[in-house]
């Protein structure tokens, strides 16, 4: 009996594989990733267009009260400015710009450059948070918008060749399944090449 339960359980996965290969092998499949490829190269000119340019930027000065660190960002907060900030990782990939807050905690001077139009709320901590665009400490810049700039872009850049690997994947599935539908249009009865005579 356990036999038996076992050998139509396979047949069962080995129907719904082939069902699912035949889904993303056809037309369908092709739509999906071209749709998918698109949206993601959407998402990447979106995260492009919102990056801020230095006109935008605001700067405070004050001294780093309190820092939080979270799996994908550091918050933290500055005396003597009403503004909380975050630095994203994506933003700040050697780490440098997270370590120069946690030392310079209560000691010295920060200056800290944000436009004011881009707020997130983590929702673990209470109001809202400024993206840090550049940070200085005791005067001297450890981070300007150029390096946070490229950190962004080296990030988001992998979001781009995804975009474009499934959406050639898509078209490439597209071209295929018409291809064999004219094929199979043809052998079907469909209008045929026309033949020379001898």
């Amino acid at each position: 009996m356990t036999e038996f339960k076992t050998a139509v359980t396979n047949s069962i996965n080995r129907s719904n594989m082939g069902k699912w290969r035949n889904w993303f092998g056809g037309r369908r499949g092709g739509v999906f990733f071209l749709l998918l490829g698109i949206g993601i190269i959407g998402i990447f000119i979106a995260l492009e267009l919102r990056f801020p340019s230095a006109a935008q930027l605001q700067a405070v000065t004050g001294r780093v009260d309190w820092t939080y660190d979270s799996r994908g960002a550091m918050y933290f907060a500055a005396r003597t400015t009403p503004q909380q900030f975050v630095v994203h990782v994506k933003g700040d990939a050697d780490g440098r710009l997270r370590a120069a807050l946690r030392s310079a905690t209560k000691l010295y001077p920060v200056t800290v450059r944000f436009n004011p139009a881009q707020v997130n709320h983590p929702g673990f901590l209470p109001g809202g948070f400024h993206v840090a665009y550049g940070v200085s400490v005791g005067g001297k810049e450890v981070t300007g918008l150029a390096d946070v700039r490229a950190s962004y872009r080296r990030d988001n850049l992998v979001a781009l060749v995804m975009g474009l690997v499934f959406m050639l994947l898509g078209a490439q599935r597209l071209y295929i399944y018409r291809a064999e539908a004219l094929t199979a249009d043809r052998a079907g009865g469909g209008r045929r090449a026309s033949r020379r005579l001898p």
